[in-house]
């Protein structure tokens, strides 16, 4: 792995899993059907979720979707929010994207209105607009060292004049099966971004792949098993500690499967929904009671 990033890894994986299903990526999840019938079939088969944080979304609502792939929780979103809504997902395999971004006029014209957009850019980075950045680097390539720190200081001005996902933008995040996938040394920052998007009074809802102990090192560094929702992975303690320690309130858990997707080297692995608040941050005071505030109010 240390020759083989994991972003590269997850990002080669996915590109090869939008041209051809991956029965690999797959892990078992039940949407409802009725949510199904606008979407392409080539969205759905390309589809690798493990849970389906969408059911918990609600009509009127601004709702970012990281790691989108082909779009498949981004359409269904489209349909529970409604026209007074509005669905963004943020992918970096352009490959998915693609798919997405084609399928996405045909959704708008069997739904009757158009409210869900795709956006280039990292999970752990949703200031940066990389589309944007790509057109700038077209134009000033880099060639040398001077221009690859001009390329930096460019990718900081994006994030600070043209951010991708503004500070409290949105509703509500969520994501399905896609933080394991983050390198490590950046899962906090994805936490970090997370609650920067958020409107106070927001929340997260996440589905992802955690684990009942801690994994070998050796695993951790097989790219396959990386991309497959294994190697990057957080045990389930540290997953919902992760919320806690980038300032979300109201944690807790939606759904968990008790049955292992996969058991590896006595490891078991297994789907969890969590849902997290970005309250009033700080101290509160209810009837000369210092409490702490979450879902946006006190408690």
């Amino acid at each position: 792995m240390n020759n083989y990033p994991p972003e590269s890894a997850v990002k080669d994986s996915y590109a090869d899993a939008a041209k051809a299903t991956e029965q690999a990526l797959f892990c078992p999840v039940q949407y409802e059907g009725r949510y199904l019938e606008i979407i392409p079939q080539e969205v759905i088969e390309k589809d690798y979720g493990c849970g389906d944080p969408s059911r918990y979304l609600r009509p009127g609502e601004t709702v970012l979707d990281l790691g989108s792939g082909t779009g498949k929780i981004c359409f269904i979103a489209a349909q529970i929010v409604g026209p007074e809504g509005r669905v963004i997902g943020v992918d970096m395999t352009e490959e998915m994207l693609e798919v997405a971004r084609r399928s996405s006029p045909l959704v708008a014209e069997r739904l009757g209105f158009a409210n869900v957009e795709f956006r280039k850019g990292r999970i752990q980075d949703l200031a940066l607009d990389l589309e944007l950045l790509d057109i700038e680097l077209k134009r000033h390539p880099i060639v040398n060292s001077n221009t690859f720190l001009r390329a930096q200081e460019l990718a900081s001005n994006l994030r600070a004049n043209q951010p991708l996902v503004p500070t409290e933008s949105v509703d509500v995040v969520v994501s399905n099966c896609v933080l394991n996938l983050v390198d490590p040394q950046d899962k906090r920052q994805v936490f970090q971004e997370i609650f920067r998007v958020l409107r106070k009074g927001g929340r997260t809802v996440i589905s992802d792949i955690v684990s009942d102990e801690d994994v070998p090192e050796a695993l951790q560094s097989d790219p396959i098993l990386w991309s497959g929702c294994i190697g990057g992975f957080l045990r389930e303690e540290l997953f919902l500690k992760a919320f806690e320690d980038a300032g979300f309130f109201g944690i807790r858990l939606l759904k968990r499967d008790e049955k292992p997707w996969q058991v590896v080297q006595g490891i078991e692995f297994r789907s969890v929904t969590v849902e997290a608040f970005k309250g009033k941050q700080g101290e509160c005071w209810e009837l000369n009671t210092a409490s702490r505030c979450c879902d946006g109010g006190c408690s």
